[in-house]
């Protein structure tokens, strides 16, 4: 409802209209009462269509600073525009005008196998990732990549929610790649790590066929896609994330965690009662309690919040301050972190009357995050290296099957 408050408006007025045309509101005492409740309703979902213009005002103020870099400032779409009303009313956000490549498996042969004998083999089909190229790319466009990890709490999830950053992305001719990693081994956490850096590899291998850049990419997520997405930057080249793969590089330009889960100690005890005990039970599977000195070492060393370090990779953190699972103030003390320790630049968006990935709705908050978003990763990452431009074409070779290769 907070994400659709016009479309509510006018389910609620259409309704109001049929009983006063029918003459069914003068009925009963029951039908005018629940006329009232209706009205409550309406005054209701016009405070949240007020807060999504909060959130508007807040993008159109992260656009104000950018533009003083960019030189290009962007107006959001407003009452006047006709994307505006396309984006409120339409609720479809599937990728348009591109080729969507299916299902790509990442592994190798012997990764395959040790997968295969660990997990079964519905686990090795979760280890695969799409590529949406925009019909106008051709193998060595050199485009910027776009890589995204889904959330669903490390245990769930699909590459197929694309949602609206993806589709503003596509229309923005980038290259885009959606992830998909082991959601139940044996094993547990890191191997959801584990399997997003080999999905990079693949990327920084592959992805010119498709005409991105493979030096030009980066990676986001929301909730625990964002936890993985920050990781994923701040972990560049470590060989104990890296099994059978140790010297293939793994960096990235940049980072855009969304509603993401940047500390798992959670010492604050920012988060929903149980979070850091359902994390070490039921996502890492490790023994003892949540809080021993083990675990808390481990969570430590796998909550972003404690893996700044020097960091050169841009960040631009975005976080709902109505989040109700991964809390605002996790996000706030991600920022305040970095900015003291990291020699590269953060960008921090707080978007009012946001819930817990607010974003992967078409509403006026997320469509202004998204162009606030876009605009982001435009400034610092849209170039094409003059490959378009000129006619010139990076070579690529021929897209090799990674699956059944030795």
């Amino acid at each position: 409802m907070s994400e659709m408050p016009l479309i509510a408006i006018v389910l609620e007025a259409g309704f109001y209209i049929f009983l006063r045309v029918t003459g069914v509101a003068h009925t009963s005492t029951l039908v005018q009462f629940a006329n009232f409740l209706n009205l409550l309703t309406v005054a209701g979902v016009l405070y949240l269509l007020k807060r999504s213009f909060d959130a508007k005002r807040e993008a159109d103020l992260f656009l104000q600073r950018l533009a003083k870099e960019s030189k290009n400032h962007i107006q959001l779409p407003g009452f006047t525009s006709p994307r505006f009303w396309k984006q409120l009313l339409d609720p479809r956000h599937s990728p348009q005008n591109c080729f969507v490549h299916e299902n790509i498996p990442y592994w190798t042969s012997n990764e395959q196998l040790m997968v295969m004998e660990a997990d079964g083999l519905k686990s090795v089909l979760d280890m695969a990732l799409d590529v949406y190229r925009p019909t106008s790319a051709e193998g060595g466009d050199d485009r910027p990549v776009f890589v995204h990890i889904h959330g669903g709490g490390w245990t769930g999830g699909s590459k197929s929610l694309t949602g609206p950053l993806l589709t503003e992305l596509i229309s923005r001719q980038w290259i885009v790649v959606s992830v998909d990693y082991r959601l139940h081994s044996k094993a547990g956490y890191p191997s959801q790590l584990i399997d997003c850096k080999r999905a990079l590899r693949w990327v920084k291998d592959e992805i010119r066929i498709f005409g991105g850049n493979p030096r030009n990419v980066i990676v986001g997520g929301d909730s625990a896609g964002g936890h993985l997405a920050a990781l994923l930057a701040l972990t560049p080249n470590q060989p104990e994330y890296q099994p059978g793969f140790e010297h293939v590089d793994t960096s990235v330009q940049g980072c855009v965690p969304q509603s993401a889960s940047f500390d798992l100690v959670d010492l604050k005890n920012y988060s929903y009662h149980g979070a850091r005990e359902r994390f070490i039970k039921e996502v890492t599977r490790r023994e003892g309690a949540a809080d021993s000195p083990e675990n808390i070492e481990f969570l430590m060393e796998h909550s972003p919040l404690f893996r700044i370090k020097e960091s050169s990779i841009p960040f631009l953190v975005t976080h709902g301050d109505l989040d109700n699972l991964t809390r605002v103030q996790v996000a706030r003390d991600f920022a305040q972190e970095f900015q003291k320790k990291s020699t590269a630049p953060l960008s921090y968006l707080e978007i009012p009357g946001g819930h817990h990935c607010f974003h992967v709705y078409p509403s006026l908050r997320s469509w202004s995050t998204v162009t606030a978003v876009a605009e982001w990763l435009e400034h610092n990452f849209g170039r094409y290296n003059g490959n378009i431009a000129s006619g010139k074409k990076v070579p690529v070779h021929e897209l090799v099957e990674w699956g059944w290769s030795s």
